[in-house]
C-alpha cells in the first residue's frame, strides 16, 4: 500500500529494560572502582574514541585524549583520598542507544559527604556492549549538597 513506509533495511531487536539497566549499573560500578583506584585506563574503557563530555566545571572534552588529560589532571591533584559512587536514577533504551541519568556522591576518608552532583550519559551499543558517547555532568551547589545529605525528619 502507498501509506506504508519503505523498508529501511535496518534490523530491530527487542530490548529488555532490566538487562540494559543491569549493564549500565555494572558500567557505573566499574567506573567508580577505576576512578577511586586512580586508574585512568580503567575509566577510559567506559568511553568511545569519539566520546564528548560536557562539564560545567571543566568545559567540553572531545575525544579520548582530551578525556584522558582531564582525568590525569584530576587524579593527580586529588590527594585527599575521596571516593566517588554513582546512583543510577533512570535508564531508557531504544534501538542501539540508551540514556542514563544519575547522581554522584563524593565522600571523604571519614565518610562525610564532600560533594554531590548529577549526570546524564548517552550510550551506543557497539560490539554487544554499551559505551558512552556523550556525557553531561555538574556538581550540585554546596547548599544543595548539604540538603541532599541531611537526615530525613
Amino acid at each position: 500500500p502507498s501509506c506504508q513506509a519503505p523498508d529501511s533495511g535496518a534490523t530491530t531487536h527487542e530490548i529488555n529494560a532490566d538487562s540494559v539497566k543491569a549493564m549500565i549499573n555494572a558500567l557505573e560500578v566499574d567506573y567508580a572502582n577505576a576512578s577511586n583506584a586512580k586508574d585512568v585506563a580503567g575509566v577510559l574503557k567506559y568511553y568511545a574514541a569519539d566520546a564528548e563530555i560536557y562539564s560545567a566545571e571543566e568545559g567540553t572534552q572531545v575525544g579520548l585524549e582530551a578525556i584522558k588529560a582531564s582525568l590525569e589532571k584530576d587524579m593527580a591533584s586529588d590527594t585527599s583520598g575521596n571516593k566517588v559512587s554513582f546512583n543510577v536514577t533512570g535508564v531508557w533504551a531504544s534501538g542501539n542507544m540508551a540514556v542514563e541519568t544519575g547522581t554522584s556522591t563524593t565522600t571523604g576518608k571519614d565518610g562525610t559527604v564532600v560533594r554531590t552532583g548529577k549526570y546524564m550519559v548517552l550510550y551506543e551499543l557497539r560490539d554487544g556492549k554499551y559505551i558512552a558517547i556523550r556525557e553531561m555532568n555538574m556538581r550540585d551547589k554546596p547548599a544543595d549538597a548539604a540538603e541532599a545529605t541531611k537526615p530525613a525528619e
